[in-house]
């Protein structure tokens, strides 16, 4: 068909039309999330995500709240990315005689850091034991930026004197404005001694307001609270129309279906001239 027959409407609408489908593409994002499994001395960390994960690392948590990060194993090369299911083998250490005891060892945490394409770090806690998982015994949320946590309610004649506060520090993506150093920065886990008519902690967990943990001591043994996270991650990297309302898409469809009526109005109109002649 000769295009000088299309009218400048008509050429006018295509363009707006092709505008909206952009738009209203579907937006696909990767994800990145790891297996562990411990052989022995060698612990094996798989990324079963569809996204490769940079400078990868796994910490063990110390008596003293530090994490710290495993060696890799002997012989395996040093990679700044693991692809998707990629793994790497790191040293699991021997268990050794302590002067004293330290209770979360029945659980083994680990936490695996690891950098986005980005360059965003982030950070991922799980328990080789998982802990049985409890109602919420202490009210938190994040406001103006601070992790806010209440003392825990004492409920069933259980009262609890101590917690740990275990979570994975993210930053957000203030800091791609300068130049990203590729350097896992974790701050040590926090012990909590909650005293009677203690106020609510307001915490700085990072930027990225990420999710927490309280591990709870209860009857001699531990009970795990997850606490929300901010809602940041992810967010701040969409473009802003991702998160419109529906009223935009419902404008947005109107738009279009009338942007084809009106295609297909000028499609007749030409074809019609077009015969006359």
């Amino acid at each position: 068909m000769n295009v000088k027959i299309f009218p400048p409407l008509f050429r006018c609408a295509s363009a707006g039309l092709l505008t909206l489908l952009i738009f209203v593409l579907p937006a696909h994002a990767g994800n990145i999330f790891f297996g562990l499994s411990i052989n022995g001395n060698t612990l094996t960390l798989t990324n079963q995500g569809n996204s490769s994960a940079y400078y990868p690392a796994v910490m063990r948590l110390l008596p003293d709240g530090r994490w710290d990060p495993l060696p890799q194993q002997a012989g395996t090369t040093p990679s700044a990315e693991l692809a998707a299911n990629a793994h790497i083998d790191f040293v699991w250490p021997t268990t050794t005689q302590q002067q004293k005891p330290f209770p979360l060892d029945l659980f083994r945490p680990v936490m695996v850091r690891f950098f986005d394409q980005a360059g965003n770090g982030f950070g991922q806690i799980s328990f080789f034991n998982q802990p049985s998982v409890t109602s919420d015994l202490s009210e938190s949320r994040y406001e103006k930026g601070l992790m806010t946590i209440a003392p825990p309610r004492n409920e069933g004649g259980v009262v609890i004197h101590t917690s740990w506060l275990l979570w994975p520090q993210e930053e957000g993506i203030a800091p791609l404005s300068a130049p990203v150093s590729f350097v896992h920065k974790q701050p040590p886990a926090r012990r909590i001694e909650w005293q009677p008519g203690m106020d609510k902690l307001h915490l700085n967990l990072g930027a990225g307001l990420p999710s927490a943990m309280l591990l709870h001591e209860v009857g001699g043994g531990y009970v795990v609270q997850n606490l929300i996270n901010g809602g940041v991650q992810g967010v701040q990297q969409r473009a802003s129309w991702l998160d419109a309302s529906v009223r935009f898409y419902n404008w947005a469809e109107g738009i279009a279906t009338v942007a084809a009526i009106v295609m297909l109005i000028c499609l007749v109109s030409a074809w019609r001239k077009k015969a006359a002649k």
